[in-house]
């Protein structure tokens, strides 16, 4: 079974204590100490790595054109809710769209806004959100980009809105005009996958919590493991460790059971914790 290595742990984010959080965005404040790990990850076999616009993965990304010490995939994970939300009430909705357009460079803004104005004369609004993907894949353009996926917050959004056209939009949009393969990210598999048959979707790259305990799996464990095995497109297995409440072994004993699962994520800040899941996941 194949990892990719979170980004949690990158941002100072721990489930299991206060204390953790701190000692993990303290370390990782310095982007050097972040390359030093995914590094060591690419040493051990990791696919790939899981990116978002957080200011401290731009400036890992700035760290990793300027060295390019190793060869990785990485998955990006779009929009960065919680620096949106942050955004909008420092600066409001106008500093969020300024932020935003900064991003995409002089030529990219250029054609993005005219394109904005002529669907905003019209009423097309879905184009106007979609066409905003643009600026948040810019400083992304020159890596290897592996898939787009849509967070969970945005997914979960429009499936409970049952909003079928915003789905093939997405979709199409980052098939044809940006050339990378698509993604979803949701805590609601089986109302993923009901959708996707109802709406006549092939079923795509999914990335969504499986682990032996249930977290974050819904509507309850059970539902979502018959909906997993039923499922025939490509799925990325996270919160396989539940923050760290369950064992290396026991969760590798318990993916096997899904034929369907060739990927998993794994967060991990130091290199022992690389190795050591790495050879348990490639027994």
């Amino acid at each position: 079974m194949n990892l990719i290595l979170g980004h949690n742990q990158f941002l100072g984010i721990s489930h299991i204590s206060e204390e953790r959080s701190r000692e993990r965005d303290k370390k990782f404040s310095d982007v050097k100490n972040i390359y030093n790990v995914v590094e060591k990850a690419a040493d051990f076999g990791y696919k790939g790595l899981i990116l978002e616009t957080h200011p401290r993965m731009l400036e890992f990304l700035k760290y990793y054109k300027k060295n390019e010490t190793f060869d990785m995939d990485f998955y990006l994970q779009l929009p960065y809710i919680q620096g949106y939300i942050q955004t909008m009430n420092e600066k409001g909705l106008q500093g969020l769209i300024f932020q935003i357009l900064r991003r995409g460079g002089i030529k990219t803004t250029s054609t993005l806004i005219l394109k904005y104005l002529i669907n905003y004369t019209k009423k097309n609004y879905i184009p106007i959100g979609v066409s905003f993907l643009q600026f948040e894949i810019a400083p992304f353009r020159d890596i290897n980009i592996k898939a787009i996926f849509l967070h969970n917050v945005i997914t979960d959004l429009l499936l409970s809105l049952q909003t079928k056209e915003i789905f093939l939009e997405y979709i199409s949009y980052v098939e044809e005009n940006i050339g990378l393969k698509p993604g979803f990210i949701t805590l609601n598999f089986q109302l993923f996958k009901n959708c996707c048959d109802k709406w006549d979707i092939q079923q795509p790259l999914v990335m969504t919590p499986i682990n032996i305990g249930g977290y974050d799996m819904n509507p309850s464990k059970e539902i979502v493991e018959t909906a997993i095995n039923e499922y025939n497109g490509k799925i990325i297995a996270m919160n396989v460790l539940g923050g760290g409440a369950f064992a290396l072994k026991d969760t590798y004993s318990y993916l096997k059971l899904f034929k369907t699962i060739d990927y998993c994520v794994i967060g991990a800040s130091s290199e022992d914790h690389l190795r050591e899941s790495m050879e348990v996941f490639s027994e």
